[in-house]
């Protein structure tokens, strides 16, 4: 089934959700009303057009500033990243050369507080375990087979970008991510993507080039996503070439990352724990 097995506290859940996100306007809980359909239809429509969907004030202010405290509380606990990676964020291609734009390595900085420093009782992580919300999502991404990451640094977890952090342009490692605003820096820290540009597998030259043009800023084709607080956001990731910008001011910017997949039991490689969290865990 669908988000492992069926949760039989389902009152429970909906009364804990209540809680964290806003029922009356995004009723993912109840998924027999035409209300429920309607939000169905028109998310799914826009994510399969454009690649990415966004829906405003999905999370309350409520929820909002408990996970900010949350974060403040585990100060300290974050991995900070300051690496470089490929556009792939994999190991590389021998068939091309080191400055070929398949290795090219780009600097990003970040830290991440890794899942098992997160509150199991908070806002993030009672979305993270509602069925409601993972059936919800499996269906706007029109999958039948739909889990929560095993990842036990991964699975959901939380992006702190201080002042002069940056994550350079990327495809995600998986097919598509779902990531809540928390906190917007006071300037900076922009969300700039494309359109889906590559079809996972079949990377070709003509790719390569749309890439290289806007690594370089020569064509750059993405453009600026802007994202309030309580915004949850369903990205098509590894179809789209995405960067955060440098942010600037005194804040940090805050973005709550959960992580699913198609088949039950995947974790991150481990080249991407020890790149985003300091540690391999199995």
């Amino acid at each position: 089934s669908t988000c492992g097995a069926p949760n039989v506290q389902k009152m429970d859940q909906t009364n804990r959700l209540s809680s964290v996100l806003n029922l009356k306007r995004y009723p993912v809980n109840d998924a027999n009303t035409q209300e429920f359909r309607t939000l169905l239809k028109k998310t799914r429509e826009t994510y399969e057009k454009d690649g990415i969907v966004t829906l405003p004030g999905f999370i309350l202010q409520e929820a909002i500033e408990k996970t900010i405290a949350e974060v403040e509380r585990a100060k300290g606990s974050e991995w900070f990243t300051k690496s470089t990676h490929n556009v792939f964020l994999d190991a590389g291609d021998d068939a091309f050369s080191e400055d070929h734009i398949r290795n090219r390595e780009l600097a990003t900085t970040v830290a991440s507080l890794a899942y098992d420093r997160l509150d199991i009782n908070g806002p993030l992580l009672t979305l993270y375990h509602s069925d409601s919300f993972c059936v919800f999502l499996a269906q706007v991404l029109g999958l039948e087979h739909f889990y929560r990451l095993a990842d036990p640094l991964g699975a959901a977890s939380i992006n702190i970008f201080p002042p002069g952090t940056a994550h350079n342009w990327h495809f995600d490692e998986s097919v598509f991510s779902v990531t809540i605003m928390i906190q917007k820096p006071e300037s900076g820290g922009l969300f700039r993507r494309t359109n889906p540009i590559r079809e996972k597998g079949n990377e070709t030259d003509e790719l390569y080039e749309v890439i290289e043009n806007i690594v370089d800023k020569k064509e750059d084709i993405a453009s600026t996503l802007h994202f309030e607080p309580g915004t949850l956001s369903i990205f098509s990731g590894s179809r789209c070439l995405h960067e955060v910008t440098e942010v600037q001011g005194d804040k940090d910017r805050l973005v709550a990352v959960f992580c699913f997949a198609t088949k039950k039991g995947v974790r991150n490689s481990a080249k991407v724990q020890e790149l985003f969290w300091g540690r391999v865990v199995d």
